[in-house]
């Protein structure tokens, strides 16, 4: 038996019965399946739903915005204007509003149509953008510290201390240099106190390590009058800038230094110098002896830098008769001069000394260790009328009996030494 579809009665059995209910099976099992194969989960068709966010009507608006300042800030007639604040990045803040507050994404984020508010009450500028809190300082009044006198010294218990500011003071007058440094590290009063130059006319740092630029700086606090820099590890740049912010010093010792050193002495602004130490430096010859004095002073009046110079010390120099001649010269004031330890001395030289002006000036001359000096040096130095000091210690041809006949003729009280030297009577020699 057929039945109107062809295809579905080739596949059933022959019954009719049997052929009705194969045919219900049959569609029913291929509807499961068409509903199981095309069914959609209900989350991905809720995101497929959504629509997007449309940025991009927003990040245009905030380009005619800000092109709309830009053109209000160009115009002339707003030169004198301050600027408006510019505008904060549209798509942060559009991005920030739909996830945290669910706002609608095309509303106008406020910045960019509100102007500032005006200031506050109290004065102060608030930023609208800026959400933090505020600090507020606060400050405690706190009682204001005794001032420190320095007319006296204060104990710890805030007592005066027993003894006046006058007897320190005059205490301190009988301190070595070394003394009075170990003293301004007791108390601040005391450092005060000390720093005045008049404890300091001299400071000496012969023999000593490195010089720092923080001493160099307390040399110049003190303004020393003389000052020691004998064997010293000191620099020519370092005495370039100390020399000139000295304009009180007098006495300047520069023994064992190279001659690089010594010529700081040729600037313009040295001060005018009483007494010059350039002992035992191998270097100084006539012709940088000559440089060093020839040097002329700044002003409207030309003479020479050292005219007014009182002593000169070269011992262990190489000089010879052309530096005596150059002493003459540039030195009319000379009183003291030191030529001790020269093999270049001789009675030539000293024949030139005793026929220049310097015979009314000079009062002390040292020629000790000088081994060709003799007994005629001392019949030509009876023309000095001044002198009174003569060093022939450790010459070999001077003789002890022209000493003594030296001192029998001159017209002052004067003694002789066993090791040959002349002096007055009662007077520290000098050393």
């Amino acid at each position: 038996m057929e039945g109107a579809d062809g295809a579905v009665s080739k596949d059933v059995p022959r019954s009719e019965g049997a052929a009705v209910t194969g045919d219900i099976g049959f569609l029913l099992d291929k509807k499961r399946k068409l509903e199981t194969s095309f069914k959609i989960p209900k989350k991905k068709r809720t995101e497929e739903v959504l629509p997007e966010a449309p940025a991009a009507p927003v990040k245009e608006e905030a380009v005619a915005v800000k092109k709309e300042e830009t053109d209000r800030n160009k115009h002339p007639n707003n030169k004198h204007k301050k600027p408006r604040p510019q505008a904060l990045d549209i798509e942060k803040e559009s991005t920030v509003e739909v996830k945290a507050k669910s706002k609608p994404l095309l509303q106008t984020p406020k910045p960019l149509l509100d102007l500032p508010d005006p200031l506050p009450a109290g004065g102060e500028d608030v930023d609208e953008d800026d959400e933090t809190p505020t600090e507020t300082k606060t400050f405690t009044l706190e009682e204001p510290k005794p001032e420190i006198s320095n007319e006296y010294v204060s104990l710890e218990d805030g007592t005066k201390h027993i003894i006046t500011k006058e007897v320190w003071l005059k205490i301190f007058t009988y301190l070595q240099p070394g003394n009075l440094s170990q003293c301004m590290r007791v108390c601040k009063v005391w450092k005060e106190w000390l720093a005045d130059p008049l404890y300091w006319k001299l400071i000496n740092l012969s023999r000593f390590g490195p010089i720092f630029p923080d001493m160099l700086k307390s040399i110049v606090l003190r303004q020393p009058v003389e000052l020691d820099l004998s064997y010293s590890t000191i620099s020519r740049k370092q005495t370039d800038w100390l020399l000139p912010r000295l304009p009180g010093l007098r006495t300047v010792r520069l023994s064992g230094l190279s001659t690089n050193i010594i010529g700081s002495l040729y600037g313009n602004m040295v001060p005018n110098l009483y007494h010059i130490d350039v002992r035992w430096v191998d270097e100084l010859n006539d012709w940088t002896l000559r440089d060093l004095l020839c040097v002329m002073s700044p002003g409207k009046e030309s003479k020479p830098r050292f005219a007014d110079l009182k002593g000169l010390q070269l011992a262990g120099c190489p000089i010879s008769e052309d530096a005596i001649k150059n002493i003459v010269q540039y030195c009319p004031n000379l009183e003291f001069l030191d030529m001790s330890y020269n093999t270049g001395i001789n009675d030539r030289v000293i024949d030139n000394l005793c026929n220049s002006p310097l015979i009314y000036t000079i009062k002390s001359v040292d020629f000790s260790g000088c081994p060709n000096v003799t007994d005629k040096s001392l019949l030509q130095l009876k023309k000095c009328f001044s002198l009174e000091w003569l060093d022939f210690r450790s010459c070999k041809d001077v003789t002890r009996g022209a000493c003594l006949r030296y001192t029998h003729s001159s017209n002052k009280d004067l003694t002789v030494t066993e090791d040959k030297l002349i002096h007055p009577p009662l007077v520290s020699v000098y050393s």
